[in-house]
């Protein structure tokens, strides 16, 4: 039965976020006429912030609750972000020869990203020590 709970809370997450990239994604895209796959770079250098951001608070403030976590970081996050389209627009921006645009929107995705997180995880210390 805990298992079950588990999976109905990354499951409802997963919709929150999923319907929560598609909402973002479509409004983006309607103002990206450039070929560059913006909306999904947009997207996961926010959901990277918001990991770092959230994984940091939960260990500090609740460390325990699991199934926060699992809501929060695997369901929302885990659906609002996503690799697999990175990596498909990416590929289809190669194969479009607009390789240019595939190396910076690699550059761009690692770099901030990354970035991202590191900046979330130290916010979260920030407001955590207050």
């Amino acid at each position: 039965m805990k298992e079950m709970i588990n999976v109905v809370a990354v499951g409802t997450g997963g919709f929150v976020g999923a319907a929560s990239r598609y909402f973002i994604s479509t409004l983006v895209n309607k103002l990206n006429t450039s070929g560059f796959p913006i909306a999904t770079l947009i997207i996961n250098i926010l959901g990277s912030f918001l990991i770092g951001l959230l994984t940091q608070l939960l260990m500090s403030l609740c460390p325990d609750n699991k199934k926060l976590n699992l809501f929060l970081t695997t369901g929302i996050l885990g659906g609002f972000t996503t690799f697999s389209t990175f990596s498909l627009e990416t590929v289809n921006l190669f194969q479009g020869g607009k390789a240019v645009f595939g190396v910076v929107n690699i550059v761009l995705s690692i770099a901030f990203c990354l970035t991202g997180v590191v900046l979330g995880k130290m916010l979260a210390k920030t407001i955590a020590s207050m």
